[in-house]
């Protein structure tokens, strides 16, 4: 990890040119890979949903969702598959988030090669957001897009307020969800803040069974 021995003291700062937030940690990086290879598809999914608050749809039963077996490609080489029409019209919701986090291995270890290869690390955000849409040439310049965007702020909430109150939200929760984000914003991206909006609502205390 960037390291020059494994450190008896934890947590440890990782080297700073080589991680922007979260989702360069180790963790999250090795919670979406396989066993032996990396897994931008999981990846881009879970940007695209948790994130941009869209949805991906299911794999349809009629299709092998495998990769060629080539361990003399690269993962972005052997996703050429997902190209092809068919498949591109749900890939092309993940595969360009997902493909820049390539800078990455499985591990999580930070890497400028992949079979010997020179990484390629390009990708594209595109969710109807001008904010946000466009391509981007490496994993954080696409982190701080997102990191800085009020899209992702709004959607971050609502995941905050589904779990807080154990459901999704309805059209009747919209003043909670407003008033949450503003104490979020108001207290420079506070957590606590946010919580404590969310849990003083109506939503939250007029609740019924």
């Amino acid at each position: 990890y960037g390291l020059t021995d494994f450190p008896v003291e934890q947590p440890v700062e990782l080297p700073a040119d080589q991680r922007a937030g979260i989702l360069t940690q180790p963790s999250w990086l090795v919670a979406h890979s396989t066993t032996f290879d990396n897994h931008a598809i999981h990846r881009g999914k879970w940007i695209r949903e948790r994130l941009l608050g869209n949805v991906v749809p299911d794999i349809p039963i009629t299709v092998d969702a495998q990769l060629p077996i080539a361990p003399e490609k690269t993962l972005r080489e052997r996703m050429e598959v997902t190209r092809q029409e068919y498949c591109w019209r749900c890939h092309q919701r993940m595969d360009p988030l997902g493909l820049p986090l390539e800078q990455f291995n499985d591990f999580g270890r930070w890497r400028d090669t992949e079979v010997g290869k020179p990484v390629v690390t390009t990708g594209e955000i595109d969710i109807g957001d001008p904010a946000l849409d466009g391509p981007v040439k490496d994993p954080y310049e696409m982190l701080e897009r997102l990191a800085d965007a009020e899209r992702v702020e709004q959607v971050f909430t609502r995941h905050v307020f589904r779990y807080l109150l154990g459901r999704n939200e309805t059209p009747d929760d919209a003043p909670t969800l407003i008033d949450a984000h503003k104490a979020y914003r108001k207290a420079g991206g506070s957590f606590r803040a946010l919580v404590a909006s969310i849990l003083t609502s109506d939503s939250f205390l007029l609740r019924t069974r």
